[in-house]
């Protein structure tokens, strides 16, 4: 369950028969046996918290992270710019901490994602969060995809890799015809190197982006841009084999 505190912040729990603790009192988890979404407990300081269903976003956020996570209004755009649905096979490589894999994951079931990483400690990390929060459609792979694909026909091969080029024959000869490589990538040096492999090969609809987010405060003196924006995460790089 997701419980939300009267300041907006969120919890990811499972109900048991222990206290919880937060700075605004605690909660007998107990309590929320046979309680249902929408409804509301109360901590020993008498603050009111929600009791809300979790969504995918609430576990990307709230899930155990490693390494450095694409984050979702980036990983947003692998959807928008391929269209990857329900039923579709995807291979990705650099696991991580397994955020995107989630996201790719929800959107493919009952498709498959074949996920690569060489770090087995990465691995079991993104394994266990898939298992807490995924659709049970993930394999997992010990294997430098730097070496090769093992799949065929593949709709999407999503990288987060240091060399990202020396993927992109690789996945050439795995995705179907139609099919998307994505790439990303923290500098322009990596989207360079990445672009000039594709020229070599025939890909179509090729372009590189980025997603800056800048939030508003809407108040009742004034609406203005938020002080703090999300700038530059990272460079996001698509090509469709023809």
């Amino acid at each position: 369950m997701l419980i939300l505190d009267p300041r907006g912040k969120k919890y990811l729990i499972t109900v048991t028969n222990r206290v919880f603790h937060t700075n605004l009192g605690k909660l007998d988890l107990s309590e929320l046996i046979g309680k249902t979404y929408g409804d509301k407990i109360k901590s020993h300081m008498g603050k009111s918290f929600s009791i809300l269903k979790p969504n995918l976003i609430d576990y990307i956020y709230m899930m155990r992270k490693m390494p450095q996570t694409i984050n979702p209004d980036d990983a947003c755009q692998i959807i928008a710019n391929t269209g990857i649905s329900s039923g579709d096979t995807v291979v990705e490589a650099g696991a991580g901490s397994g955020a995107v894999t989630l996201l790719l994951s929800y959107t493919v079931f009952p498709g498959k994602v074949y996920s690569y990483d060489i770090n087995e400690r990465f691995l079991k990390v993104a394994k266990e969060n898939i298992d807490t929060y995924g659709k049970g459609n993930v394999e997992f792979k010990l294997k430098d995809i730097y070496e090769g694909i093992d799949e065929k026909d593949v709709d999407l091969v999503s990288l987060d890799l240091p060399e990202p080029y020396r993927v992109v024959g690789h996945a050439y000869e795995a995705l179907r015809a139609g099919g998307f490589i994505f790439s990303f990538s923290p500098c322009i040096e990596q989207v360079i190197d990445f672009r000039r492999e594709i020229s070599k090969y025939d890909y179509t609809e090729v372009k590189s982006i980025e997603c800056i987010i800048r939030e508003y405060e809407v108040k009742e003196k004034g609406t203005r841009p938020k002080t703090r924006m999300l700038g530059h995460t990272g460079y996001m790089s698509f090509a469709r084999k023809a």
